[in-house]
């Protein structure tokens, strides 16, 4: 591996680990901050039928954004794994190396922005 190639590895492992670190952090803040706080004082009170069925709503809703967040997670340790086969940041149509700010915004891009643009038409 070339030094070039060596430094941009380098430069996207650091962006991969703190977008994942982000990401968890984010996931533990709103699942037991967020939904721990403001909905538990809720469940300890008496509800009528209405209160409680808006309570389940809410509980889904907080559940389908975790759900989103595991997916999310898994698409990075996937990126992590490609970037440590040296195959993450390499256009899988044109193979050519993908842009690190477009890597930053979408670190689990597979195309670069030429590309991209040619699959959606």
């Amino acid at each position: 591996m070339t030094d070039r190639k060596k430094a941009r590895q380098e430069r996207l492992k650091k962006i991969l680990m703190d977008k994942k670190r982000k990401m968890w952090r984010e996931l533990r803040e709103e699942l037991f901050n967020k939904l721990g706080k403001e909905y538990s004082a809720q469940f300890d009170n008496p509800q009528d039928l209405e209160d409680q069925s808006l309570i389940d709503v809410i509980e889904d809703v907080g559940l389908a954004i975790a759900d989103i967040r595991r997916k999310e997670l898994t698409m990075m340790d996937e990126t992590i794994r490609k970037l440590e086969e040296g195959t993450y940041g390499i256009c899988e149509d044109c193979c050519e190396e993908i842009s690190e700010e477009r890597l930053k915004i979408v670190p689990f891009t597979i195309y670069c922005v030429k590309c991209q643009k040619k699959m959606e038409g």
